[in-house]
């Protein structure tokens, strides 16, 4: 075995002094080496190895007027200074893993610190705060939750659990490692239930060719990660397949990915090719919980109300709405600094925008897709598709060398769309892509 995993172990001192003092002797019982950091916003112990003063002194404050202040915002100077510091000990070697205990006030602190440490480093929080929504204490990050039975207190119970969480952090920094593997160049990939045929065949194409590839989950945190993993450095292009964050953020919905969603390779400069995929739908929990306006509109075309399971609940995309989410896709992409491709289809967005059943596509019926309606002009073609297209036409920068928008006589999930999306992709991570390519398709409609 080699040197012992230098672990941090982590919490506010003055009123969970003994729980963390047993996990610290647990810790270096199951073989770590470790070091107790204070995060204390009462008052200072003056055992720990790191106290709160050393902290706060990473960005010249001092316990005095951290004490003075309240909890709330004592907290964030102290997440602050901490934040600081560990990405210190990180840059010098000196830390291996960080674990911490604690009720809301700790775990609050404690998580966001740990939310600073790339993604890879042992990130291990016990807390009784495990058993609710545990999005604000997990955020985006490879951050490990166990619920600790008592909110406090040394018992043969909590000692038993105190062990079990010591071994765990001291065996995820002694994992051994993965070797040079799996460093293939990473593709991004945006998913939901209603684009997997859609996905599961793009991502298929670069797999083939030597890539790896990363398909987050589109509920909201699996958009902010992802803006995460591109701004961090960690991907060379995006299949942008899914992206219905950008609805719920607009409309209301549950699973909105933030403001940020969609800039990130914008910025950065990699190659892009984007759809609106599960634009038809705005998510929400259990049906009581959609709002009384929308349920009542659901006779309306492409309205429609799905119910996908007791807790998942959504309603279709109006054509209005769809000309919104046009506008503001398009402002966003009109800000690229990479190569960037929007494709439409204009036969549906998900399985769940379908004329009529169609396994393959991902509708089993019966009858047509629950948010469908038909655009009388064009037979076949989704009505909220032409919506949106009127919006690109208005807002799009047709001028940019970088950009472009295919408008494709296809559904989302028809194996040409996938095959178009990677092949655009693939051009452009080889440096051959140009404005215009692949418009000589034959089921491609000009913009």
């Amino acid at each position: 075995m080699g040197k012992r995993p230098s672990i941090y172990v982590a919490g506010i001192l003055d009123t969970k002094g003994q729980e963390i003092r047993y996990l610290a002797e647990r810790v270096k019982a199951a073989g770590g080496e470790p070091t107790i950091l204070e995060l204390s916003v009462g008052r200072e112990v003056g055992w720990a190895d790191i106290s709160i003063s050393q902290v706060l002194g990473e960005i010249g404050r001092t316990k005095e007027e951290i004490f003075a202040l309240d909890r709330g915002k004592a907290s964030d100077i102290i997440v602050e200074a901490a934040s600081k510091l560990v990405a210190r000990l990180l840059r010098e070697g000196r830390l291996d893993g960080m674990i911490a205990y604690g009720g809301s006030m700790g775990a609050s602190i404690a998580t966001r610190i740990m939310q600073t440490l790339p993604i890879g480093v042992p990130k291990f929080m016990l807390t009784t705060m495990a058993s609710g929504d545990v999005s604000p204490y997990v955020g985006t990050k490879d951050l490990c939750l166990m619920y600790p039975i008592a909110e406090a207190g040394l018992n043969k119970v909590t000692r038993r659990i105190l062990n079990n969480a010591a071994g765990a952090i001291v065996g995820m920094a002694n994992a051994p490692e993965t070797g040079a593997v799996g460093e293939k160049p990473l593709i991004g990939c945006m998913m939901f239930g209603v684009t997997t045929p859609c996905v599961l065949r793009a991502s298929k194409y670069f797999e083939d060719r030597g890539y790896d590839v990363m398909i987050n989950h589109a509920v909201g945190s699996g958009g902010r990660s992802m803006e995460e993993l591109i701004r961090d450095g960690y991907i060379v292009g995006i299949l942008d397949i899914t992206t219905h964050e950008i609805g719920d953020l607009l409309l209301g919905g549950v699973l909105s990915a933030g403001p940020d969603r969609l800039t990130a390779a914008g910025e950065k400069g990699i190659p892009q090719v984007v759809a609106p995929g599960g634009l038809d739908l705005i998510n929400f929990g259990p049906k009581d919980t959609v709002p009384e306006r929308l349920l009542k509109e659901t006779d309306r075309p492409g309205r429609g109300l799905y119910v996908h399971n007791p807790m998942v609940t959504c309603i279709g995309v109006s054509t209005g709405e769809a000309y919104r989410i046009g506008e503001h896709i398009a402002e966003k992409l009109n800000r690229a600094k990479g190569p960037t491709v929007l494709c439409v289809p204009m036969r549906g967005w998900g399985a769940c925008d379908l004329p009529a059943p169609n396994k393959d596509l991902g509708w089993a019926g019966p009858g047509p897709g629950p948010v469908w309606a038909e655009d009388p002009d064009h037979p076949g073609w989704s009505l909220r598709s032409g919506y949106f297209v009127s919006a690109l036409r208005k807002v799009i920068d047709r001028d940019k060398p970088n950009l472009d928008v295919i408008i494709v006589d296809r559904h989302l999930n028809e194996p040409e769309f996938a095959d178009l999306m990677a092949e655009l992709l693939e051009e452009m991570l080889n440096g051959k892509w140009k404005k215009g390519s692949h418009q000589d398709l034959p089921y491609v409609i000009p913009f």
